[in-house]
C-alpha cells in the first residue's frame, strides 16, 4: 500500500504587493500600454516640435510688430538720407539752397531733430537747423566720415541738441564718384521711445526688453533704456554674433540671471531687433521641460491605476472575502456564512455559489457521521454494560458454588477464576464509563480493578495491601484493555493465607524523554509464578500475562527470589496519548 502524499502547506504570512492580482494585472496593463505611450510620446515630441516652431514665427510676428513703430521711424530716416546723398550735389554751392532742402525734409519727420550734410572737413554749414558746426574735434567724427556705405551711429550726448541721439548717415559722391561727405539724420531716442510707447499702449502682449541693433553689435535704441540693456541680452551670446546668425528664436538667461525666449530679426540692411519674452511656466526635472510628455505619462499611470482598481474592486476583495470563509471553515468554525458577492463578475458569484454548495453538503455528511458516531457510542457502550453484567451473573453464579463445594483445592481455583472474572468485569465497567472518549484514564481504570481484585470474597483483615503509584496516563482502547488484563493477572497470584501476605506495589510511569511507559509489580514470591506444584489456572494466567504483553507491545521482565517477585511491563505509547 503506498502511502497517502501530506496536504500541502500554505504560509499565513501575507503575500507582498508584487505578488497580488492587482500589481500583476497593473503591471501586464503598463506592458501592454508601452507601444501606444512610445507612439504618444513620438507623437507629442512632433507636436512639441511643430509647437515649438510655430511658436517662434509667433514670436518674431509679435517682436516685429512690437518694434514695427520704431524700425519705421528708421528706415524713413534711411530713405530719406539715401534720397538726400543722391541730390544734395547740385545745391552744395549754396549754402542757402542747402539749408532750405534740409529743412523741408525735417519738416516732414517731426521725430528728426537734425538734418545737415557734412563734408570730409567736418565743418557743418548745411543743416535743417541754420546753424553752423564743426565736427572735427568730435571723437565720433572720424568713424563716420569713413564709412562708405549707410551706417548707424549712438552718441549718449548730441553735439548739436545735447541729448542721446541715433544717427542715420549715407556717404555723398561727386561726380568723379569720390566720397566728399555724408548726409546726417539725428532722432532723438526720446522721440523713439514715444513712438514706441503709443504702439504698446494698444497691444495686449509686449516684449520684456525690445532692442535695435547693427551688424557690429551697437545697441541702437532700447525700450529699457540703453544703461539697462546690457542686462537684457543673452549671457552667452553677444549680439554681433546675434547679427550674423539672422533670424531665430531660443531658450536662454539673460546677464541679470532671468531665463527668456529671445527673438532675432534682421528688419533691413545692417538693421536688427532683439525681443526679449517672458517665458511660460513649466514642469522642468533635471533641467529638462517635461510638460509636452506629462499626458502620455498620465495617461500610463492611469491604465496601471484603472488595473489595479479594476482587480481590487471586481475581484481581489470579492477573493479575500470567500478566502476568509473557507479559511474558518477549514479551521473548524462551523458557522454559516452569508457570502455579500453583490458587484462581483458571474464567475465569482458562480464560485461563491459552489463554495455555498460545498459547505452545506460538507456540513450534512459530518452531521450524519455525527450521527452514526454517536449510535456506535450508544451500542458499545450497551455492549460493555451487558458484557460486564454477564461477567458479575457468571461472577455470581461461581460464588454459589464456592459455597458449597466441600474440596479446599477445587474452592481456590473457583475463586481464583471468580477475581479473573470480577476484573475482567470490572474493564469492561471502566470502559462503559468512558465510552465515548478518545483516550482512557489508566490510573482511573488500575484502581477499580485493584479494588476489585483485593477486596473480592476476602475479609477485611485478610485483604493483601496494595501501594499504588499511578502517573495520569491516557491509552487508547486497543492498549488499555489488554494492560487492565495483564494486570488483573498479575495480581490474581496474591496470597490467601496470613503466611504468605505481603505488601504489593504497583506504579505506572512514564519513561522520562521516550514515548514509553513502564508498569512495575512487586510483590510475595506467590504472585503470578507458574511453579510446578501450583495449580493449573496460575499457570494459565502466566501465559495470558505474555499474550497481552504482546498486544500492547511491550516486554515482560520478571525477577524472582525466594522471597518476592518483580515483574516490570515496558510497552510504546501509541498515537492518540496526550500526556
Amino acid at each position: 500500500m503506498t502511502e497517502a502524499a501530506p496536504p500541502p502547506q500554505f504560509s499565513d504570512a501575507r503575500p507582498p504587493f508584487y505578488q497580488r492580482l492587482g500589481a500583476r494585472l497593473a503591471l501586464m496593463a503598463a506592458v501592454a500600454m508601452l507601444p501606444l505611450g512610445f507612439l504618444g510620446l513620438v507623437q507629442t515630441q512632433a507636436a512639441n516640435s511643430e509647437s515649438d516652431q510655430r511658436a517662434n514665427l509667433a514670436i518674431m510676428d509679435e517682436t516685429t510688430r512690437a518694434a514695427a513703430p520704431e524700425i519705421r521711424l528708421i528706415q524713413s530716416a534711411q530713405v530719406m538720407v539715401a534720397t538726400l546723398a543722391q541730390s544734395v550735389g547740385p545745391v552744395l554751392a549754396d549754402t542757402a539752397a542747402c539749408r532750405r532742402l534740409m529743412a523741408a525734409v525735417a519738416a516732414q519727420e517731426p521725430a528728426l531733430s537734425l538734418v545737415a550734410y557734412v563734408p570730409l572737413s567736418g565743418k557743418m554749414t548745411c543743416a535743417s537747423t541754420g546753424k553752423d558746426f564743426d565736427f572735427s574735434t568730435n571723437p565720433r567724427f572720424p568713424r563716420v566720415a569713413t564709412l562708405d556705405h549707410p551706417g548707424f551711429s549712438v552718441n549718449p550726448k548730441g553735439p548739436v541738441s545735447g541729448v542721446s541721439v541715433l544717427g542715420v548717415s549715407h556717404p555723398v559722391y561727386d561726380a568723379t564718384g569720390a566720397r566728399i561727405g555724408f548726409i546726417s539724420a539725428s532722432m532723438p531716442h526720446k522721440a523713439l521711445e514715444d513712438v514706441g510707447i503709443v504702439v504698446a499702449d494698444a497691444s495686449p502682449r509686449d516684449p520684456l526688453a525690445l532692442l535695435t541693433f547693427d551688424g557690429d553689435g551697437t545697441v541702437l535704441t532700447s525700450s529699457v533704456g540703453l544703461g539697462n540693456a546690457p542686462f537684457s541680452v543673452p549671457i552667452d551670446k553677444s549680439l554681433q554674433d546675434l547679427a550674423a546668425g539672422g533670424a531665430q528664436t531660443f531658450l536662454a538667461r539673460t546677464v541679470g540671471g532671468e531665463q527668456r525666449i529671445f527673438s532675432v530679426v534682421p528688419m533691413a540692411d545692417g538693421l536688427f531687433v532683439l525681443g526679449s519674452w517672458s517665458r511660460a511656466e513649466s514642469v522642468i526635472v533635471l533641467g529638462y521641460n517635461i510638460s509636452p510628455y506629462l499626458f502620455p505619462l498620465l495617461m500610463w499611470l492611469a491604465a496601471m491605476c484603472v488595473a489595479l482598481l479594476g482587480a481590487e474592486t471586481l475581484v481581489a476583495r470579492h477573493m479575500r472575502h470567500l478566502g476568509s470563509a473557507m479559511t474558518a471553515f477549514a479551521g473548524g468554525d462551523r458557522k454559516r456564512v452569508v457570502l455579500d458577492l453583490k458587484g462581483s463578475p458571474a464567475e465569482i458569484i458562480e464560485l461563491g455559489r459552489s463554495y455555498a454548495v460545498l459547505t452545506e453538503t460538507i456540513l450534512h455528511e459530518e452531521a450524519e457521521l455525527e450521527n452514526i458516531v454517536r449510535q456506535k457510542e450508544i451500542l458499545l457502550r450497551e455492549v460493555h454494560h451487558r458484557t460486564g453484567n454477564s461477567l458479575q451473573l457468571i461472577a455470581s453464579i461461581m460464588r454459589i458454588h464456592i459455597r458449597q463445594e466441600k474440596t479446599i483445592a477445587v474452592r481456590n481455583i473457583l475463586e481464583g477464576l471468580h477475581d479473573r472474572v470480577m476484573a475482567l468485569a470490572t474493564v469492561h465497567m471502566g470502559l462503559y464509563e468512558t465510552a465515548g472518549q478518545k483516550d482512557v484514564k489508566m490510573d482511573a481504570l488500575f484502581s477499580g480493578v485493584i479494588r476489585q481484585i483485593s477486596g473480592m470474597g476476602k475479609p477485611t483483615s485478610k485483604r493483601t495491601p496494595i501501594a499504588t503509584d499511578f502517573e495520569p496516563i491516557q491509552l487508547i482502547p486497543d492498549q488499555a484493555v489488554p494492560l487492565a488484563l495483564l494486570l488483573t493477572e498479575l495480581l490474581a497470584g496474591m496470597p490467601a493465607s496470613e503466611a504468605q501476605m505481603g505488601q504489593v506495589e504497583v506504579s505506572l510511569r512514564l519513561l522520562e524523554g521516550q514515548q514509553k511507559a513502564r508498569l512495575h509489580i512487586k510483590g510475595p514470591a506467590s504472585l503470578g509464578t507458574a511453579a510446578s506444584d501450583q495449580p493449573t489456572p496460575t499457570a494459565i494466567g502466566t501465559q495470558l500475562v505474555r499474550g497481552f504483553a504482546q498486544q500492547i507491545g511491550g516486554a515482560v521482565s520478571v525477577a524472582n527470589t525466594p522471597e518476592a517477585v518483580d515483574v516490570t511491563v515496558d510497552f510504546p505509547i501509541r498515537e492518540g496519548f496526550e500526556p
